[in-house]
């Protein structure tokens, strides 16, 4: 509901109405509107910060990962709906801009997800560099730039298309692209 309705949009009895559940249900999990805004931002905005640690043999392996994540993710977001057409795609922004303004420090964990993935690129590349899979003399910053600016190019991607596959297959290819054009 979150996704198809701005926050404001969504009140506790429309929630009851759609989900079934009693007023005693939904309090018994969360104490607020808010608290359950806040759950449903946790689910399908901050679960891929739980892989950080994760080991990669290599950056192509690394990139693969991201992929498969990216895409387990969308479809997670559209369910069934796979109609771009259905505001999924422009609604996840909204869904993105309403985190800023109702969850509390929702900025302070993106800044912070966006460094430990900065991060993470690095000692991807870094190590990718030391093991001779990529060229050396690359600048790793802008490399982690284009890296990461493609994915933010999905959504946009989905909604020129109007296809959810078009978007994912075009992230995907621009991986690949960008992963070949560092290969020595």
């Amino acid at each position: 509901m979150f996704l198809f309705r701005n926050y404001e949009a969504v009140t506790i009895n429309s929630i009851i109405k759609n989900t079934g559940l009693t007023k005693g249900a939904i309090y018994h999990y969360y104490d607020s509107k808010e608290a359950l805004f806040k759950a449903v931002v946790e689910e399908y905005m901050l679960e891929t910060r739980k892989d950080f640690f994760c080991e990669f043999s290599s950056l192509k392996e690394f990139i693969q990962h991201l992929v498969n994540l990216v895409k387990e993710k969308m479809s997670k977001l559209v369910g069934d709906n796979t109609d771009t057409n259905s505001g999924v795609p422009i609604n996840y922004l909204s869904l993105m801009v309403s985190a800023y303004r109702y969850y509390p420090d929702f900025a302070k964990i993106g800044k912070e997800f966006f460094n430990n993935q900065n991060l993470r690129w690095e000692m991807v590349i870094k190590k990718a560099i030391e093991n001779n899979e990529i060229k050396e003399d690359i600048d790793v910053e802008a490399t982690i730039a284009n890296f990461m600016s493609a994915s933010s190019w999905i959504i946009t991607n989905i909604m020129s298309k109007g296809s959810l596959t078009y978007g994912l297959e075009m992230f995907e290819s621009q991986c690949r692209q960008l992963y070949n054009s560092l290969k020595k």
